[in-house]
């Protein structure tokens, strides 16, 4: 299926789910020692850059914060639940996470979320629909000041 002009123009609503009441618990849980991690700089970072070291999808978070059912593809009615993870940050650093369908990136939705001050933290984005999503192909890029720092390929079957 194929979009026309704008995804408001065909009743395609989104709702952006944000978690409500204890954000360390829901959103920006700090990560266990289970968790093997690889950073995706390379080297220091400046006081700019975020260190982006996995994102996962799935349909649900666990009450450690991680995906609870890691999977790339979906059913047309599921929630589509990204987790990424990063290494020490300083406060408000923030991320931008861009849904987005197609080989044209027609954009979905865009959510900002700040990331919990530590060493090891995950923070959670999550996007859902009332009506079906088409199938096909959808992209979920991962920003930080503008620029992609991370990005996952997920499809609707």
């Amino acid at each position: 299926m194929k979009f026309s002009h704008g995804i408001a123009g065909i009743g395609f609503t989104l709702l952006a789910v944000a978690a409500c009441g204890d954000r360390d618990k829901t959103e920006n849980t700090m990560m266990g020692d289970s968790i093997a991690a690889t950073s995706n700089s390379g080297g220091t970072l400046s006081g700019d850059d975020v260190d982006i070291q996995g994102i996962e999808l799935g349909r649900a978070v666990g009450t450690d914060g991680t995906i609870a059912d890691k999977m790339e593809e979906f059913r047309t009615t599921d929630t589509i639940v990204a987790v990424v993870e990063t290494g020490e940050n300083e406060a408000g650093k923030e991320l931008t996470a861009r849904w987005t369908y197609g080989d044209a990136d027609q954009l979905i939705e865009e959510q900002r979320q700040t990331i919990a001050v530590g060493e090891k933290v995950r923070t959670m984005f999550r996007l859902t629909k009332p009506s079906a999503w088409p199938i096909g192909t959808y992209h979920v890029r991962i920003l930080h000041n503008g620029k992609e720092v991370k990005s996952a390929d997920y499809t609707v079957k």
